[in-house]
């Protein structure tokens, strides 16, 4: 029963296994055609368009104002406090 088991669940997975490796096939077959089409239309002289989504139609927003912002300044030590690491000193 163990053996049968054992059997039926490899047998399953080469199938699957199998499945996947034609499904890749595929895809990258198909992917090849696809470059290949690209390539012989650049070398007959056509510029690939560039998708719209890639393009930014607007420019960034400026960000001038985040940069002119005045910093917090820390306010000075009393002078009567000692730091504990220059104490070693």
């Amino acid at each position: 029963m163990i053996a049968a088991t054992i059997t039926i669940l490899f047998s399953v997975i080469a199938i699957a296994t199998a499945i996947t490796l034609v499904d890749f096939w595929m895809r990258a077959r198909s992917a090849y055609v696809s470059l290949k089409r690209q390539s012989a239309l650049v070398n007959a002289g056509f510029v690939p368009q560039v998708e719209a989504r890639i393009v930014r139609l607007r420019p960034n927003a400026p960000r001038a104002l985040a940069t002119t912002r005045p910093f917090a300044r820390r306010l000075p030590r009393p002078s009567d406090v000692r730091l504990h690491a220059l104490d070693a000193a």
